[in-house]
């Protein structure tokens, strides 16, 4: 299935033509693996928890991811880079907002977590055991109560890391220093460029360009030029400083550091 997602990737298809073409593909794969489990028993207890913690959530999330995409680029708006721009962040925040939602079952997800696994990923459990069942298929004997939860969390976070990619790619390219003004000196980067990323995200969550109206796609790219170095897909190294474990206090001033901290707070709840 992920193989015909990944030839698909490479065509040129419009939304609907492109929804039309994976559905069926991942609708196939998600009825013989249900016939699959509904036909056999699992050997134990950790095999049943490891298909409905980590095999079904994977298979669903892309079609959840899918249905996210399809929505996405129906209304993106036809309009300026800024409108364009707007657009994405208005998304992102959207995603930021349903992880906040979800504190305590986003966490269990990102630190991943084991001790509630009999609880949440086994399917002979009370419902009254459970505090809320987010169901995509109620079938007996192919749900549990996370399942479908960490299908979810699986696509958003998917479809952030495309949000980010987008913003990179909307941002008009930094000007040059105008005429006149000197040489600028050339530096690049030479320490570790996750260091640069954590400047970067609390030169951003400071508001300290623009009157706080850069958005953090524009800083990195900025940094990039500037100091002429790849920091690479900015999402994925955030999750390196978010999953970090606070043995020591982070190098820069303290508004940064606080600023930094916060979102991790935010994001862990």
């Amino acid at each position: 299935m992920e193989a015909e997602l990944v030839r698909l990737d490479e065509k040129d298809l419009s939304p609907i033509e492109r929804l039309r073409q994976v559905m069926p593909v991942i609708g196939h794969t998600i009825a013989e693996v249900k016939k699959l489990i509904l036909d056999r028993s699992f050997n134990s207890r950790e095999e049943e928890i490891y298909f409905f913690k980590n095999i079904k959530p994977r298979i669903y999330s892309h079609q959840i991811f899918e249905i996210l995409l399809y929505n996405l680029r129906i209304q993106t708006p036809a309009g300026t880079s800024e409108m364009l721009k707007s657009y994405y962040e208005e998304e992102l925040q959207q995603i930021f907002r349903f992880l906040r939602n979800e504190a305590f079952s986003y966490e269990y997800f990102k630190i991943r977590a084991t001790e509630l696994d009999h609880i949440y990923f086994v399917r002979d459990v009370s419902p009254v055991q459970t505090p809320v069942i987010d169901l995509i298929d109620p079938s007996p004997g192919f749900t549990t109560a996370w399942d479908y939860k960490f299908a979810k969390f699986t696509a958003y976070e998917r479809l952030q890391e495309l949000l980010i990619e987008q913003l990179t790619d909307a941002e008009p390219s930094v000007n040059k220093p105008a005429a006149g003004r000197g040489k600028t000196p050339v530096l690049k980067w030479t320490g570790d460029t996750i260091n640069l990323v954590e400047l970067a995200y609390g030169i951003w969550l400071t508001g300290q360009v623009n009157n706080g109206n850069a958005g953090i796609a524009e800083i990195m790219k900025f940094m990039e030029s500037n100091f002429r170095v790849n920091i690479g897909r900015p999402f994925r190294r955030w999750q390196s400083i978010s999953n970090r474990k606070r043995v020591s206090p982070v190098k820069f001033v303290d508004q940064i550091k606080d600023a930094i901290l916060k979102r991790i707070d935010d994001e862990n709840a």
